[in-house]
Protein backbone atom coordinates (compact mmCIF):
# COMPACT_ATOMS: atom_id res chain seq x y z
CA UNK A 1 0.00 0.00 0.00
CA UNK A 2 1.19 3.29 -0.77
CA UNK A 3 2.40 5.74 1.78
CA UNK A 4 -0.52 8.74 2.30
CA UNK A 5 2.60 11.01 3.42
CA UNK A 6 3.84 10.81 -0.15
CA UNK A 7 1.08 12.97 -1.24
CA UNK A 8 2.72 15.04 -3.18
CA UNK A 9 4.50 12.09 -5.41
CA UNK A 10 2.87 11.79 -8.87
CA UNK A 11 -0.03 9.66 -8.87
CA UNK A 12 1.74 7.72 -11.79
CA UNK A 13 5.13 7.47 -10.47
CA UNK A 14 6.91 3.48 -9.83
CA UNK A 15 4.86 0.80 -9.38
CA UNK A 16 2.05 2.21 -8.11
CA UNK A 17 1.56 4.13 -11.37
CA UNK A 18 2.24 1.69 -13.72
CA UNK A 19 -0.68 -0.24 -11.73
CA UNK A 20 -2.82 3.13 -12.16
CA UNK A 21 -1.90 2.61 -15.69
CA UNK A 22 -3.10 -0.75 -16.36
CA UNK A 23 -6.39 -0.15 -14.35
CA UNK A 24 -7.56 3.21 -16.31
CA UNK A 25 -6.75 1.10 -19.75
CA UNK A 26 -8.32 -1.57 -18.49
CA UNK A 27 -11.62 0.28 -17.88
CA UNK A 28 -11.10 2.20 -21.19
CA UNK A 29 -11.04 -1.16 -22.85
CA UNK A 30 -14.38 -2.26 -20.87
CA UNK A 31 -16.45 0.91 -21.90
CA UNK A 32 -15.24 1.25 -25.18
CA UNK A 33 -16.48 -2.29 -26.51
CA UNK A 34 -19.95 -2.05 -24.31
CA UNK A 35 -20.43 1.16 -25.68
CA UNK A 36 -20.04 0.04 -29.11
CA UNK A 37 -22.77 -2.37 -28.42
CA UNK A 38 -26.00 0.18 -28.94
CA UNK A 39 -25.09 1.69 -32.34
CA UNK A 40 -24.45 -2.02 -33.68
CA UNK A 41 -28.00 -2.74 -32.59
CA UNK A 42 -29.44 -2.20 -36.28
CA UNK A 43 -26.60 -4.30 -37.85
CA UNK A 44 -27.51 -6.92 -35.11
CA UNK A 45 -31.49 -6.95 -35.50
CA UNK A 46 -31.06 -7.43 -39.89
CA UNK A 47 -28.38 -9.80 -39.85
CA UNK A 48 -29.75 -12.28 -36.96
CA UNK A 49 -33.09 -11.54 -38.15
CA UNK A 50 -34.32 -10.78 -34.38
CA UNK A 51 -36.83 -7.60 -33.59
CA UNK A 52 -35.89 -4.57 -31.74
CA UNK A 53 -37.25 -5.52 -28.53
CA UNK A 54 -35.55 -8.70 -28.41
CA UNK A 55 -32.55 -7.02 -29.43
CA UNK A 56 -33.14 -4.72 -26.23
CA UNK A 57 -34.04 -7.67 -24.04
CA UNK A 58 -30.18 -8.91 -24.74
CA UNK A 59 -29.41 -5.60 -23.31
CA UNK A 60 -31.32 -5.15 -20.67
CA UNK A 61 -29.67 -8.87 -19.40
CA UNK A 62 -26.33 -7.34 -19.41
CA UNK A 63 -26.86 -4.47 -17.56
CA UNK A 64 -29.00 -6.39 -14.80
CA UNK A 65 -25.84 -8.76 -14.77
CA UNK A 66 -23.77 -5.89 -14.88
CA UNK A 67 -25.35 -4.60 -11.36
CA UNK A 68 -25.65 -7.61 -10.32
CA UNK A 69 -22.33 -8.61 -10.17
CA UNK A 70 -20.90 -6.08 -8.55
CA UNK A 71 -21.32 -7.40 -4.86
CA UNK A 72 -19.65 -10.56 -5.56
CA UNK A 73 -16.93 -9.21 -7.55
CA UNK A 74 -16.35 -6.81 -4.67
CA UNK A 75 -17.00 -9.63 -1.89
CA UNK A 76 -14.49 -11.95 -3.70
CA UNK A 77 -11.88 -9.26 -3.96
CA UNK A 78 -12.04 -8.75 0.15
CA UNK A 79 -11.92 -12.77 0.91
CA UNK A 80 -9.73 -13.66 -2.25
CA UNK A 81 -7.47 -11.10 -3.98
CA UNK A 82 -7.99 -8.44 -6.03
CA UNK A 83 -5.35 -9.78 -8.37
CA UNK A 84 -7.44 -12.80 -8.31
CA UNK A 85 -11.21 -11.36 -9.18
CA UNK A 86 -9.64 -8.63 -11.33
CA UNK A 87 -7.39 -11.23 -14.12
CA UNK A 88 -10.54 -13.44 -13.87
CA UNK A 89 -12.96 -10.53 -14.66
CA UNK A 90 -10.04 -9.82 -17.73
CA UNK A 91 -10.93 -13.17 -19.36
CA UNK A 92 -14.04 -13.27 -18.64
CA UNK A 93 -14.36 -10.10 -20.51
CA UNK A 94 -12.17 -11.39 -23.80
CA UNK A 95 -14.31 -14.79 -24.01
CA UNK A 96 -17.32 -12.23 -23.93
CA UNK A 97 -16.20 -9.84 -26.59
CA UNK A 98 -14.84 -13.02 -28.68
CA UNK A 99 -18.26 -14.09 -28.67
CA UNK A 100 -19.88 -11.09 -29.79
CA UNK A 101 -17.19 -10.67 -32.79
CA UNK A 102 -18.29 -14.16 -33.36
CA UNK A 103 -21.82 -14.39 -33.06
CA UNK A 104 -24.30 -16.12 -35.53
CA UNK A 105 -27.23 -16.44 -33.54
CA UNK A 106 -29.30 -14.92 -30.68
CA UNK A 107 -28.35 -17.32 -28.25
CA UNK A 108 -24.83 -16.58 -29.44
CA UNK A 109 -25.73 -12.79 -28.61
CA UNK A 110 -27.13 -13.28 -25.34
CA UNK A 111 -24.18 -15.46 -23.96
CA UNK A 112 -21.97 -12.74 -25.31
CA UNK A 113 -24.37 -10.21 -23.28
CA UNK A 114 -23.84 -12.07 -20.27
CA UNK A 115 -20.49 -12.61 -20.22
CA UNK A 116 -19.89 -9.02 -21.31
CA UNK A 117 -21.50 -7.68 -18.22
CA UNK A 118 -20.21 -10.43 -15.74
CA UNK A 119 -16.74 -9.22 -16.68
CA UNK A 120 -17.83 -6.04 -16.40
CA UNK A 121 -19.34 -6.09 -13.02
CA UNK A 122 -16.49 -8.56 -11.45
CA UNK A 123 -13.85 -5.38 -12.92
CA UNK A 124 -15.20 -2.20 -11.44
CA UNK A 125 -15.50 -2.75 -7.76
CA UNK A 126 -12.31 -4.46 -7.46
CA UNK A 127 -10.30 -1.88 -9.23
CA UNK A 128 -11.97 0.71 -7.24
CA UNK A 129 -10.99 -1.02 -4.19
CA UNK A 130 -7.14 -1.60 -5.27
CA UNK A 131 -6.44 1.46 -6.21
CA UNK A 132 -7.72 2.62 -2.90
CA UNK A 133 -5.52 -0.09 -1.13
CA UNK A 134 -2.23 1.55 -3.39
CA UNK A 135 -2.79 5.47 -2.99
CA UNK A 136 -5.04 5.97 -0.10
CA UNK A 137 -5.98 9.08 0.49
CA UNK A 138 -5.39 10.15 -2.86
CA UNK A 139 -8.21 7.93 -3.89
CA UNK A 140 -10.45 10.55 -5.51
CA UNK A 141 -7.73 11.82 -7.74
CA UNK A 142 -7.44 8.29 -9.11
CA UNK A 143 -10.48 7.52 -9.54
CA UNK A 144 -10.84 10.63 -11.29
CA UNK A 145 -8.71 9.56 -13.60
CA UNK A 146 -9.97 6.12 -14.21
CA UNK A 147 -13.27 7.01 -14.52
CA UNK A 148 -12.10 10.16 -17.41
CA UNK A 149 -10.54 6.91 -19.20
CA UNK A 150 -13.86 4.83 -19.64
CA UNK A 151 -15.39 8.47 -21.07
CA UNK A 152 -12.42 8.43 -23.30
CA UNK A 153 -13.33 4.67 -24.17
CA UNK A 154 -17.03 5.52 -24.43
CA UNK A 155 -16.93 8.91 -26.45
CA UNK A 156 -14.07 6.63 -28.94
CA UNK A 157 -16.76 3.61 -29.44
CA UNK A 158 -18.93 5.91 -31.44
CA UNK A 159 -16.19 6.23 -33.81
CA UNK A 160 -15.08 2.39 -34.01
CA UNK A 161 -18.03 1.21 -34.85
CA UNK A 162 -18.97 3.91 -37.33
CA UNK A 163 -15.06 2.41 -39.06
CA UNK A 164 -16.49 -1.26 -39.06
CA UNK A 165 -19.93 -0.68 -40.24
CA UNK A 166 -18.91 1.49 -43.08
CA UNK A 167 -16.37 -1.04 -44.53
CA UNK A 168 -18.97 -3.98 -44.49
CA UNK A 169 -17.46 -5.81 -41.00
CA UNK A 170 -18.83 -4.61 -38.00
CA UNK A 171 -16.91 -7.77 -35.88
CA UNK A 172 -13.87 -5.46 -35.92
CA UNK A 173 -15.29 -3.07 -33.63
CA UNK A 174 -14.34 -5.50 -30.88
CA UNK A 175 -11.22 -5.90 -31.98
CA UNK A 176 -9.48 -3.30 -30.39
CA UNK A 177 -10.92 -3.84 -27.45
CA UNK A 178 -9.92 -7.87 -27.12
CA UNK A 179 -6.10 -6.82 -27.65
CA UNK A 180 -6.51 -3.98 -24.97
CA UNK A 181 -7.67 -6.96 -22.67
CA UNK A 182 -5.32 -9.40 -23.67
CA UNK A 183 -2.04 -6.69 -22.74
CA UNK A 184 -3.99 -5.07 -19.78
CA UNK A 185 -4.40 -8.64 -18.63
CA UNK A 186 -0.91 -9.72 -18.83
CA UNK A 187 0.27 -6.24 -17.55
CA UNK A 188 -1.97 -6.95 -13.89
CA UNK A 189 -0.69 -10.04 -13.83
CA UNK A 190 2.85 -8.96 -13.26
CA UNK A 191 2.46 -5.24 -11.58
CA UNK A 192 -0.51 -5.96 -9.12
CA UNK A 193 0.77 -7.37 -5.58
CA UNK A 194 -0.64 -10.38 -4.42
CA UNK A 195 -1.45 -14.04 -5.37
CA UNK A 196 -3.68 -15.97 -6.63
CA UNK A 197 -6.25 -17.50 -4.53
CA UNK A 198 -8.99 -19.72 -5.12
CA UNK A 199 -11.30 -21.29 -2.22
CA UNK A 200 -14.94 -20.92 -1.51
CA UNK A 201 -16.00 -17.80 -0.36
CA UNK A 202 -19.58 -16.76 1.58
CA UNK A 203 -20.97 -14.14 0.21
CA UNK A 204 -22.55 -13.11 3.40
CA UNK A 205 -25.93 -10.67 1.92
CA UNK A 206 -27.11 -10.50 5.39
CA UNK A 207 -23.34 -9.36 7.35
CA UNK A 208 -22.70 -6.99 4.82
CA UNK A 209 -25.93 -5.68 4.46
CA UNK A 210 -26.83 -5.00 7.89
CA UNK A 211 -22.70 -3.69 8.17
CA UNK A 212 -23.94 -0.94 5.41
CA UNK A 213 -26.98 -0.39 6.63
CA UNK A 214 -26.01 0.27 10.17
CA UNK A 215 -23.89 3.17 9.50
CA UNK A 216 -26.49 5.71 9.24
CA UNK A 217 -24.41 7.62 6.94
CA UNK A 218 -23.71 5.34 4.45
CA UNK A 219 -27.59 4.85 4.19
CA UNK A 220 -28.23 8.87 3.81
CA UNK A 221 -25.32 8.55 1.00
CA UNK A 222 -27.12 5.37 -0.52
CA UNK A 223 -30.11 7.32 -0.88
CA UNK A 224 -28.51 10.52 -2.95
CA UNK A 225 -26.41 8.05 -4.91
CA UNK A 226 -29.59 6.17 -6.09
CA UNK A 227 -31.27 9.64 -7.02
CA UNK A 228 -27.88 10.83 -8.96
CA UNK A 229 -27.91 7.33 -10.68
CA UNK A 230 -31.26 7.49 -11.68
CA UNK A 231 -31.39 11.05 -12.99
CA UNK A 232 -27.61 9.70 -14.70
CA UNK A 233 -29.22 6.77 -17.10
CA UNK A 234 -32.18 8.31 -17.74
CA UNK A 235 -30.46 11.58 -18.39
CA UNK A 236 -27.94 9.20 -20.90
CA UNK A 237 -30.07 7.14 -22.24
CA UNK A 238 -32.52 9.21 -24.13
CA UNK A 239 -30.81 12.28 -24.42
CA UNK A 240 -30.08 12.29 -28.32
CA UNK A 241 -34.12 11.47 -28.52
CA UNK A 242 -34.49 14.09 -25.88
CA UNK A 243 -32.75 16.90 -28.27
CA UNK A 244 -34.76 15.50 -31.78
CA UNK A 245 -37.85 15.47 -30.29
CA UNK A 246 -38.43 18.50 -27.83
CA UNK A 247 -35.16 21.13 -29.53
CA UNK A 248 -35.57 19.92 -33.30
CA UNK A 249 -32.12 18.93 -33.19
CA UNK A 250 -30.80 17.15 -36.67
CA UNK A 251 -29.83 13.38 -35.76
CA UNK A 252 -25.64 14.76 -36.29
CA UNK A 253 -26.58 17.86 -33.69
CA UNK A 254 -27.79 15.38 -31.30
CA UNK A 255 -25.42 13.27 -31.93
CA UNK A 256 -22.48 15.52 -31.54
CA UNK A 257 -24.18 16.61 -28.32
CA UNK A 258 -24.24 13.23 -26.78
CA UNK A 259 -20.32 13.16 -27.29
CA UNK A 260 -19.96 16.04 -25.92
CA UNK A 261 -21.15 14.70 -22.44
CA UNK A 262 -18.23 12.01 -22.69
CA UNK A 263 -15.71 14.96 -23.32
CA UNK A 264 -16.87 16.58 -20.36
CA UNK A 265 -16.20 13.27 -18.30
CA UNK A 266 -12.62 13.47 -19.44
CA UNK A 267 -12.17 16.81 -18.40
CA UNK A 268 -14.37 16.58 -15.10
CA UNK A 269 -13.32 13.14 -13.55
CA UNK A 270 -9.89 14.11 -12.33
CA UNK A 271 -10.20 17.23 -11.59
CA UNK A 272 -13.18 16.58 -9.70
CA UNK A 273 -11.75 13.48 -7.69
CA UNK A 274 -8.44 15.54 -6.81
CA UNK A 275 -10.51 18.86 -5.65
CA UNK A 276 -12.44 16.62 -3.08
CA UNK A 277 -8.94 15.18 -1.84
CA UNK A 278 -8.00 18.53 -1.23
CA UNK A 279 -11.21 19.96 0.48
CA UNK A 280 -14.12 17.80 1.11
CA UNK A 281 -15.41 15.32 -1.24
CA UNK A 282 -19.10 15.91 0.32
CA UNK A 283 -19.03 19.44 -0.08
CA UNK A 284 -18.24 18.89 -3.79
CA UNK A 285 -20.86 16.11 -4.34
CA UNK A 286 -23.21 19.01 -2.97
CA UNK A 287 -21.60 21.22 -5.51
CA UNK A 288 -21.80 18.48 -8.30
CA UNK A 289 -25.58 17.77 -7.77
CA UNK A 290 -26.38 21.99 -7.79
CA UNK A 291 -24.52 22.32 -10.81
CA UNK A 292 -26.51 19.44 -12.65
CA UNK A 293 -29.77 20.68 -11.43
CA UNK A 294 -28.80 24.00 -12.88
CA UNK A 295 -28.02 22.42 -16.30
CA UNK A 296 -31.13 20.43 -16.23
CA UNK A 297 -33.52 23.56 -16.13
CA UNK A 298 -31.53 25.62 -18.47
CA UNK A 299 -31.65 22.50 -20.79
CA UNK A 300 -35.49 22.40 -20.30
CA UNK A 301 -36.54 25.25 -20.83
CA UNK A 302 -33.73 26.39 -23.86
CA UNK A 303 -35.46 28.44 -26.33
CA UNK A 304 -32.35 28.21 -28.58
CA UNK A 305 -29.84 24.76 -29.73
CA UNK A 306 -27.07 26.87 -28.20
CA UNK A 307 -28.18 27.66 -24.96
CA UNK A 308 -29.28 23.87 -24.85
CA UNK A 309 -26.20 22.34 -26.00
CA UNK A 310 -24.51 25.09 -22.94
CA UNK A 311 -27.10 23.01 -20.92
CA UNK A 312 -26.06 19.46 -21.49
CA UNK A 313 -22.26 20.70 -20.49
CA UNK A 314 -23.70 22.19 -17.26
CA UNK A 315 -25.43 18.66 -16.69
CA UNK A 316 -22.44 16.09 -17.75
CA UNK A 317 -20.27 18.78 -15.53
CA UNK A 318 -22.13 17.76 -12.47
CA UNK A 319 -23.13 14.10 -13.02
CA UNK A 320 -19.62 13.39 -14.02
CA UNK A 321 -17.57 15.37 -11.32
CA UNK A 322 -20.10 12.87 -8.35
CA UNK A 323 -18.66 9.66 -8.67
CA UNK A 324 -14.93 9.91 -8.43
CA UNK A 325 -15.91 11.93 -5.28
CA UNK A 326 -18.55 10.34 -3.55
CA UNK A 327 -17.30 6.50 -4.13
CA UNK A 328 -13.83 7.79 -2.60
CA UNK A 329 -15.81 9.26 0.06
CA UNK A 330 -18.08 5.54 0.42
CA UNK A 331 -15.12 3.57 0.16
CA UNK A 332 -13.44 5.34 3.40
CA UNK A 333 -16.37 4.39 5.45
CA UNK A 334 -16.61 1.01 5.67
CA UNK A 335 -13.40 -1.08 7.13
CA UNK A 336 -9.87 -2.26 4.66
CA UNK A 337 -11.35 -6.17 4.88
CA UNK A 338 -14.52 -5.69 3.52
CA UNK A 339 -14.70 -2.23 1.05
CA UNK A 340 -14.65 -4.27 -1.70
CA UNK A 341 -18.09 -6.01 -1.19
CA UNK A 342 -19.58 -3.12 0.86
CA UNK A 343 -19.02 -0.56 -2.06
CA UNK A 344 -20.43 -3.92 -4.43
CA UNK A 345 -23.44 -4.03 -2.10
CA UNK A 346 -24.22 -0.65 -2.61
CA UNK A 347 -23.47 -0.32 -6.24
CA UNK A 348 -25.54 -3.28 -7.12
CA UNK A 349 -28.26 -1.53 -5.45
CA UNK A 350 -27.99 2.00 -7.19
CA UNK A 351 -27.03 0.66 -10.64
CA UNK A 352 -30.18 -1.85 -10.26
CA UNK A 353 -32.73 0.94 -9.47
CA UNK A 354 -30.92 3.25 -11.77
CA UNK A 355 -31.41 0.98 -15.21
CA UNK A 356 -35.16 1.42 -14.27
CA UNK A 357 -34.68 5.29 -15.15
CA UNK A 358 -34.95 4.63 -19.47
CA UNK A 359 -38.15 2.98 -18.86
CA UNK A 360 -39.76 6.16 -16.84
CA UNK A 361 -38.18 8.00 -19.55
CA UNK A 362 -40.31 6.07 -21.81
CA UNK A 363 -43.45 5.57 -19.94
CA UNK A 364 -43.51 9.70 -19.31
CA UNK A 365 -42.57 10.23 -22.87
CA UNK A 366 -45.38 8.28 -24.66
CA UNK A 367 -48.15 9.45 -22.28
CA UNK A 368 -46.93 13.12 -21.88
CA UNK A 369 -43.23 14.33 -23.10
CA UNK A 370 -39.62 14.09 -22.31
CA UNK A 371 -39.42 17.46 -21.24
CA UNK A 372 -41.91 16.38 -18.37
CA UNK A 373 -39.71 13.49 -17.96
CA UNK A 374 -35.83 15.15 -17.77
CA UNK A 375 -38.24 17.51 -15.41
CA UNK A 376 -38.14 14.68 -12.72
CA UNK A 377 -34.61 14.24 -12.65
CA UNK A 378 -34.26 17.77 -11.42
CA UNK A 379 -36.28 16.55 -8.45
CA UNK A 380 -34.14 13.85 -7.89
CA UNK A 381 -31.00 15.52 -8.01
CA UNK A 382 -32.87 18.21 -5.48
CA UNK A 383 -33.14 15.54 -3.09
CA UNK A 384 -29.26 13.79 -3.50
CA UNK A 385 -28.34 17.50 -3.37
CA UNK A 386 -30.47 18.09 -0.04
CA UNK A 387 -29.12 15.09 1.40
CA UNK A 388 -25.34 15.68 0.87
CA UNK A 389 -26.04 19.25 2.24
CA UNK A 390 -27.05 18.20 5.45
CA UNK A 391 -24.03 15.35 6.11
CA UNK A 392 -21.80 17.82 4.90
CA UNK A 393 -23.16 20.36 7.57
CA UNK A 394 -23.15 17.28 10.48
CA UNK A 395 -19.42 16.85 9.39
CA UNK A 396 -18.40 19.96 9.60
CA UNK A 397 -19.90 20.43 13.41
CA UNK A 398 -18.53 17.55 14.35
CA UNK A 399 -14.95 18.43 13.22
CA UNK A 400 -15.40 22.01 14.38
Amino acid sequence: MADVSTNDRSVWAGADGRVLVALSVGWLAVRLGREAIPPLIPTLIDDLQISPSTAGFGLTVMWLIYALSQYPGGRLSDALSRKTVLTGSLATLVVGFIALSAVSTYVGLLAGFVLVGLGAGLYFVPSRALLADTFGERRGHVFGIQSASGSIGAGAAAGVTLVAVSIGVWQLSFLPVIAVLIVVLFALIRWADGEWTIGRVSLDLGGTGRRVLAVSRARSLLLAYICVSFAWQGFLGFLPTFLRAEKSFSPALAGAAFASVFVVAIIVGPLAGRLGDAISRVFVGVVATAVAIVGLIVLITSGSAAVAVVGVVVVATGLRAYPPVMQAYLIGLFPNDSMGGDLGAMKTIWTGIGSFAPTYVGLIATRWSYGLAFAGFVGCLAVACIVLALIHLSTTAETS
